[in-house]
C-alpha cells in the first residue's frame, strides 16, 4: 500500500481518536451529573437511571471504536496496516478508506459473517 495512502488514512484515524476522546469526555462530565444530581423521586430516579444506563451503554460503544482505532494505528507503526488478519493477504483500498481500523478483507468478513448468522 502507499505511504501516502497510509499517512491519510493515518491521519483519518488520529482525527476521529480526537474526537471519540471529546465524546467519552464529555459522556463522564453528564454521567457525573446526573450521579450527582440524582432525584429522590422515585419516577425522576428511574429517568436518571435510565439515562445512566444510556450513557454507559455510549461510553461502551465508542470506548470499542476506539480500541479499534488504537489496533489500527498500532498496525501502522509496525507495518502490517492493510494487511487481513485472516488470509494475510491485502485488504481492498476502497475497504479501508470506508472502515480504517478493518481487520479483514471483504472475503474473510464475507466468510465470518456467514459463520455468524449460521451459529
Amino acid at each position: 500500500m502507499e505511504a501516502n495512502i497510509i499517512d491519510r488514512l493515518e491521519e483519518r484515524l488520529l482525527e476521529r481518536r480526537r474526537a471519540i476522546t471529546n465524546v467519552l469526555a464529555h459522556l463522564k462530565r453528564e454521567n457525573d451529573e446526573v450521579i450527582e444530581d440524582r432525584q429522590i423521586d422515585w419516577l425522576d430516579r428511574a429517568s436518571d437511571e435510565n439515562a445512566v444506563r444510556t450513557v454507559d451503554r455510549l461510553t461502551e460503544l465508542y470506548r470499542g471504536e476506539l480500541d479499534g482505532i488504537e489496533d489500527a494505528l498500532a498496525r501502522i507503526r509496525v507495518g502490517t496496516f492493510g494487511a487481513c488478519a485472516a488470509c494475510h493477504g491485502a485488504i481492498e483500498a476502497t475497504r479501508l478508506e470506508l472502515f480504517p481500523q478493518t481487520l479483514f478483507c471483504a472475503g474473510c468478513a464475507d466468510l465470518r459473517e456467514s459463520f455468524e448468522r449460521a451459529a
